[in-house]
């Protein structure tokens, strides 16, 4: 629990320093008259919903199971990712809606392209020093392995890079705008940066979904597990499988399976719980051994 701690370190400075940021940007973007700005730090907030998301996680693997939460706190990631999406959807409509309404009725004062430049450089930089707190970062769960943090750890890595290149895309705006004095192109460049988030933002949000009514998550082959399974030595017929996230990072499955007599179950249990663990990338697997086969309708993917 206390290496779990020490690996919470790079998420609280990053969630802190980003949030200070995002809040700072807000108030230039009015201060500049900027709603490139404006989305530009929208943009950033999505950094700070990542790694809360990511933070979340450390915390809920270094949680015990108790009896009323037999699964542990796992699938807080997923309402947290969730909360992000809508945060997101919100910010992707508010953009859109600022932008749209400057350029068909364009501001009286103009935007400051100089201070624009300067906050958006100041992100790169913030961006940047983040990143470099995750390229090593990673933390256990409570079975001691270190896979799907050490994937967090590099989701929000990655993150934070490709969002210094937006704010790249914000300092050359504010220097159009300085120098050439098109206040439009302040408006055209939020829009854009909206685009982006809705873009990069999309496969996450719509896998979320997913993943909040029980879905089978995006990165598990739901039909090669059924192929695998009924077409096992041994299993003659399957009914009640089920398959659903227990995090943004770990997935259960349940099955019934119908055996012949002379099949020895421990060994088929073995052997069938390993290759979904390794193979199908299923954390938890629970099956029930029958050696009756059930005459019923097969409740199945």
């Amino acid at each position: 629990m206390e290496q779990v701690k020490m690996k919470q370190t790079p998420y609280i400075i990053g969630i802190v320093l980003n949030l200070i940021f995002v809040l700072t940007e807000l108030i230039f973007a009015r201060l500049a008259h900027s709603t490139a700005l404006f989305a530009d730090a929208f943009h950033n907030l999505s950094d700070v919903l990542a790694l809360v998301i990511a933070w979340l996680a450390v915390i809920a693997f270094g949680l015990k199971a108790t009896k009323k939460h037999t699964y542990g706190w796992h699938n807080v990631s997923i309402l947290a990712s969730l909360f992000n999406t809508i945060l997101l959807m919100f910010a992707v409509i508010t953009i859109f809606y600022e932008g749209i309404r400057d350029i068909i009725m364009p501001p009286l004062v103009h935007t400051n392209g100089m201070m624009v430049t300067i906050v958006a450089a100041i992100g790169i930089g913030i961006n940047f020093f983040t990143a470099m707190l995750f390229k090593v970062s990673g933390a256990p769960d409570e079975h001691g392995h270190h896979q799907e943090q050490d994937l967090n750890a590099k989701t929000a890595y990655i993150h934070l890079l490709a969002d210094a290149g937006v704010s790249v895309g914000v300092i050359i705006a504010g220097l159009l705008i300085k120098f050439t004095g098109i206040m439009v192109i302040d408006a055209i460049v939020s829009m854009i940066i909206g685009i982006i988030i809705l873009v990069t933002s999309w496969p996450v949000m719509a896998s979320t979904i997913t993943m909040a009514v029980n879905g089978v998550p995006e990165s598990i082959d739901e039909e090669a597990i059924l192929k695998y399974l009924s077409h096992h030595d041994g299993v003659k017929k399957l009914h009640d499988l089920h398959i659903w996230p227990l995090s943004t990072t770990e997935t259960a499955l349940t099955v019934h399976l119908s055996v012949a007599d002379n099949v020895d179950i421990e060994e088929l249990l073995e052997d069938i719980t390993t290759v979904l663990r390794h193979d199908f990338d299923i954390h938890h697997v629970t099956i029930q051994i029958e050696t009756k086969i059930f005459d019923q309708p097969c409740n199945i993917i």
